[in-house]
């Protein structure tokens, strides 16, 4: 498959889902628009620009959540591991005035993407060949290290959508689950072999000018099936959403396509159970909570209001083909998000 950059030789992004690489996000060739048509001037250009990049991981034994975030006001790291047996959890948060301490990957598939403060980083690194996605977290003031990586086999279609976002955005979004992951987490609760937990992982890019303030809805899910079969879940409501969706699962690497997702829930008490249900049918999971993490910041221009929650789907995904997977107990995230970039 032939690598293409996202902004084409007229300015203007691809819209849709592609079955190709997406070699570079360049953004510098995108000329943004104010909603009167005329062309924004540098400090809208940049400050409209956002991305993020996020890392999980589940097995029974430990989850991982890991994210690095660019709003241009602050950049945003956080990383944090619970154990659903134990219900014990560490979070750390790393926060930076106008993300100097942020470098993003401008392409989806290669080069590094980080948050360095002092002794304390974070790096994504992305390799195109072999495909391949490594988290490597250092925080030795918290006694924390990680170091982990899967491959994306050829057999393997990650979602690739590029919609469109208020008057004159876009967002670009590359999303895999259900791979298996191997490497260590050491912490003060001591050394995990994540292929020997059986762990799986799952992987977000998303870049864009993104609605200026926005919401959304995110479940996710990653691991085997009772048979052994593996099986990733990627769904969400209130983003990237117009003409196209990202709503999609993974069976044994194969991407099946879904329609529209509704997520039933009670916003005054996020730890009730959760509905997910699709328009096509192909999706009908309850979610019941077991722990969160939050990160809730309000600097007047920039605001974010962040619940990810993890805990146990269950339910069925119906293929393509019409065959019903039955999900028991299997762990899992959802989201309740607001932002103001």
């Amino acid at each position: 498959m032939t690598a293409q950059r996202l902004i084409q030789s007229n300015g203007e992004p691809l819209f849709g889902i592609f079955d190709h690489p997406i070699s570079n996000i360049n953004v510098y060739d995108f000329q943004l628009l104010t909603p009167f048509g005329r062309p924004a001037n540098r400090w809208q250009q940049w400050f409209g620009f956002n991305q993020f990049q996020y890392f999980g991981v589940i097995s029974s034994e430990l989850i991982l959540g890991c994210a690095i975030a660019d709003t241009k006001l602050v950049g945003v790291a956080f990383c944090y591991l619970y154990r659903p047996q134990t219900g014990e959890m560490l979070a750390y948060s790393l926060k930076s005035p106008f993300a100097h301490a942020c470098q993003f990957a401008a392409s989806p598939d290669a080069g590094n993407t980080t948050f360095a403060q002092g002794k304390q980083r974070i790096d994504m690194i992305n390799q195109s060949q072999p495909k391949s996605r490594y988290l490597q977290v250092s925080l030795p003031k918290h006694g924390l290290t990680i170091d982990c990586h899967y491959c994306e086999h050829d057999s393997f279609t990650p979602m690739r959508i590029c919609t469109k976002a208020g008057v004159n955005g876009w967002v670009y979004a590359q999303k895999a689950a259900g791979i298996p992951v191997e490497g260590t987490i050491e912490c003060q609760w001591g050394t995990f072999d994540l292929a020997g937990l059986g762990a799986c992982a799952h992987h977000d890019y998303s870049s864009g000018y993104m609605r200026r303030e926005t919401f959304w809805n995110w479940g996710c899910l990653s691991g085997r099936t009772n048979d052994g079969q593996l099986i990733g879940l990627n769904v969400s409501c209130g983003v990237n959403e117009t003409g196209f969706t990202e709503n999609c699962f993974w069976l044994n690497g194969q991407l099946h396509k879904v329609d529209t997702v509704a997520f039933h829930y009670q916003k005054q008490d996020l730890f009730q159970p959760w509905r997910l249900q699709s328009y096509d049918g192909k999706v009908d999971l309850t979610f019941r909570p077991l722990g969160k993490h939050a990160e809730c910041l309000n600097l007047w221009l920039m605001a974010s209001n962040f619940h990810q929650l993890f805990g146990c789907f269950n339910g069925y995904l119906e293929t393509v083909g019409g065959e019903k997977i039955a999900i028991n107990n299997m762990l899992g995230f959802v989201e309740d998000h607001y932002a103001k970039w």
